[in-house]
C-alpha cells in the first residue's frame, strides 16, 4: 500500500541563504521522507530477515537531518516488524528470545539516532548563534518529535493496510475514526515541529541538548545499569555505524 504523501523537494539555495533554520527539519520534507523509507521497506520486506538484511535493502538517500530522519524511520520499521514476529502465534520460545535480543539491540539503535540528530540540530542552531539563552525552554527534544511522528506513520500505513480489505464490514468505521485520528496527530506534530524552529530563530524559545539514557537489569546479576559500559559507536547516516 502506497504512502498518502508523495517525495518533497529539499529547500533550494536561496531558500537556505535566507533562513537560519535552514539545516533544520521541516514538515513538508519530513514527512515525504519518512514515508519514502516505509514504502522501500514494504517493497523489499519479504528479503528481510534481520538489521543487515535492512540496511542493503532500504539505504538511506539523504545527508545531513533527512540522513538521520531516514535512518530512524528504518529503525522503527524494522522494530515495528520484529514486534509483530513476537505476537506471532506459532512463535517459540527459541524465536522469543531471538527477537527479544533483536529488539534490544533495535532500542539502541534507536536512542543513539535521536541523539544524534539532537546533535546534527543543536549544531545547525550554534552555527545560526542560536538559541536565545534568555528564552524559555521547550521541554521537547526535536528529534524525539521526529520519532513520534516516525512511530504514527507506520500505525498510519498498517491501519490504512487493514482498512483496505475492512469493506463493508463492522470495522471499517472505526478504522476510519482511527485513520483520521493518528493524520491529525501527525499534522499537529509537523505543525508543532515548524512552531518550534520559528520560534527558536525568532529568540522567543530554546531547546537544550539532552543525551538520553536507558536503564537496563543486567541478567546475570540482576542489578539495574545505565549501560555506561557500552555507549557503543554513533550512528552515521548511510545505516552504518562509526
Amino acid at each position: 500500500m502506497g504512502s498518502p504523501h508523495k517525495i518533497g523537494m529539499i529547500m533550494t539555495t536561496n531558500e537556505r541563504s535566507m533562513d537560519p533554520t535552514r539545516d533544520l527539519p521541516r514538515a513538508k520534507e519530513l514527512l515525504p521522507i519518512l514515508w519514502h523509507i516505509i514504502d522501500r521497506w514494504h517493497e523489499a520486506e519479504t528479503g528481510i530477515k534481520d538489521w543487515e538484511n535492512a540496511v542493503r535493502a532500504v539505504q538511506p538517500e539523504h545527508t545531513g537531518w533527512a540522513g538521520y530522519a531516514e535512518l530512524l524511520q528504518l529503525i522503527n520499521t524494522f522494530q515495528w516488524h520484529e514486534e509483530d514476529r513476537s505476537h506471532a502465534y506459532e512463535a517459540g520460545d527459541e524465536i522469543l528470545a531471538s527477537v527479544k535480543r533483536s529488539i534490544d539491540a533495535s532500542n539502541a539503535r534507536r536512542v543513539k539516532t535521536i541523539d544524534a540528530l539532537d546533535v546534527h540540530i543543536w549544531q545547525a542552531l550554534q552555527t545560526a548563534g542560536l538559541p536565545n539563552p534568555d528564552a524559555p525552554l521547550h521541554s521537547e527534544s526535536p528529534a524525539s518529535i521526529v520519532d513520534r511522528i516516525s512511530i504514527l506513520a507506520l500505525k498510519l500505513y498498517h491501519i490504512r493496510e487493514e482498512l483496505s480489505t475492512a469493506g463493508g464490514t463492522s470495522a471499517e468505521e472505526v478504522l476510519h475514526e482511527r485513520v483520521e485520528g493518528i493524520s491529525q496527530q501527525m499534522d499537529d506534530l509537523a505543525l508543532c515541529i515548524d512552531q518550534l524552529f520559528a520560534d527558536i530563530a525568532a529568540g522567543r524559545r530554546r531547546m537544550k541538548l539532552y543525551r538520553q539514557v536507558k536503564v537496563y537489569m543486567d541478567p546475570k546479576t540482576g542489578r539495574y545499569h545505565s549501560g555506561l559500559t557500552d555507549s557503543g559507536p554513533r550512528p552515521t547516516v548511510n545505516g552504518t555505524e562509526s
